[in-house]
């Protein structure tokens, strides 16, 4: 994966709430599962993954143009490490500027019959300093998903991540309360997809109105608004000024671009900096663009919110939420 030669945010440090750090059949499980409900994300992303991950463009296009998707994802994914090298992990989160670090798991078995989850809380089971796992959980069926939430917790991992659209499922389903008071007793926050997605299923399976339908039955439960909700930041804004335990995070985004006129994040760096400043979250996901963390991070610096408020996004927020000491 990519890294930074220069540092993050000068006098700033950094936690990522949404990174994604998987060996070679881990992330082949990702991208395949990704493919399989959302295809168009291979396509619009893929000259960035491409970089990212050092894979060819033209050949990785060339397949997805021939209809050999999973052939497209093996060449994506060929040069990944059978297993991630954690004194490598953690130099590259040196080398950015990061203290601390959130890895997303997506959940779901492996070709090698092993499975994502394990696999995630493995990794981060051997730097527990600077490293935390979150569980991938799918609520299709809410019965093994609470199992699976468990089975989680056992191995360490301090939270978890739904994203409806891979699921097709409507999180708001009173069906899945039982995964969120289980969640709350086990005190694992929810990470949950928020805003646009390329999937074949409908958008409103992310609107961030289904946030507010969970934080008023489950107001013990810390919930994480992935992405921020975009194109609906200013909707999403309402609903955690409603709810204390609501946070954004900014993953997936390029901050550059948050400042320029129409962009939609224009009540972001307003109420951002004011009424929730200290629920705004940073993040990566940077498997979708060439940034690396550092470079992320400076541009949320740049932003000119001042350094009070650069501190509560890049650091002081996550370290609240997450326990990690004096934000």
């Amino acid at each position: 994966m990519t890294a930074s030669a220069e540092p993050a945010a000068p006098g700033h440090r950094v936690v990522d709430v949404c990174a994604l750090s998987l060996d070679r059949e881990c992330w082949r499980t990702y991208f395949r599962g990704l493919g399989a409900v959302a295809p168009a994300y291979l396509r619009a992303f893929g000259r960035h993954a491409t970089a990212v991950f050092g894979a060819g463009y033209p050949r990785f296009r060339a397949r997805l143009d021939a209809g050999d998707q999973d052939g497209a994802v093996d060449l994506l994914v060929s040069g990944q490490p059978e297993r991630v090298d954690v004194g490598a992990l953690l130099k590259t989160m040196d080398d950015n500027g990061v203290v601390h670090q959130i890895l997303m798991s997506c959940g779901g078995a492996t070709a090698d019959g092993d499975d994502v989850n394990s696999r995630v809380a493995a990794v981060a089971a051997k730097a527990p300093d600077r490293l935390q796992a979150w569980a991938g959980i799918d609520l299709t069926d809410p019965g093994r998903a609470v199992a699976e939430l468990e089975r989680c917790h056992l191995l360490g991992m301090r939270g978890f991540a739904v994203t409806p659209f891979w699921q097709g499922v409507d999180p708001r389903d009173t069906a899945y309360d039982p995964v969120y008071r289980r969640a709350r007793e086990l005190g694992m926050p929810l990470w949950l997809h928020t805003g646009h997605h390329f999937s074949r299923h409908a958008a409103e399976l992310c609107h961030p109105r289904n946030v507010d339908w969970i934080a008023l039955r489950h107001p013990g439960l810390p919930i994480v608004a992935g992405h921020a909700a975009w194109p609906w930041v200013l909707e999403l804004i309402s609903i955690a000024q409603r709810h204390r335990h609501v946070y954004l995070d900014l993953s997936s985004h390029r901050p550059q671009w948050m400042a320029r006129p129409g962009s939609g994040w224009e009540s972001l760096l307003l109420y951002g900096t004011t009424v929730l400043r200290d629920r705004v979250l940073f993040g990566s996901a940077t498997w979708v663009n060439a940034d690396p963390v550092a470079a992320l991070a400076r541009q949320v610096a740049a932003l000119d919110l001042g350094d009070e408020i650069t501190d509560r996004w890049l650091y002081g927020n996550a370290a609240r939420l997450l326990g990690l000491g004096p934000g």
